[in-house]
């Protein structure tokens, strides 16, 4: 998401009702997995594991980063936007 041009990682949970939001610097894929990996310990921190992450085809480059945790990642089709 971006506010007056500044990119934030939003994210959602399902089971928790709740959401994250955290300004990022750029949109290159190691700010985009640091910001993704804190967001995750977070979440694994008060007991949760997360097991799926839907997002928008931006994302498609975190798989490969993910797989390895246990993640599957589901990515929407294009110009869709994550129900959620």
């Amino acid at each position: 998401m971006f506010i007056n041009g500044i990119p934030f990682m939003m994210t959602t949970s399902r089971a928790k009702h709740s959401g994250t939001a955290e300004m990022i610097k750029n949109e290159k894929i190691t700010t985009i997995m640091m910001s993704l990996k804190q967001i995750i310990n977070t979440y694994h921190r008060r007991g949760f594991k997360i097991r799926h992450v839907q997002a928008v085809g931006q994302f498609v480059s975190t798989r490969t980063h993910i797989q390895p945790m246990g993640i599957i990642l589901n990515i929407t089709g294009q110009d869709k936007n994550v129900p959620e």
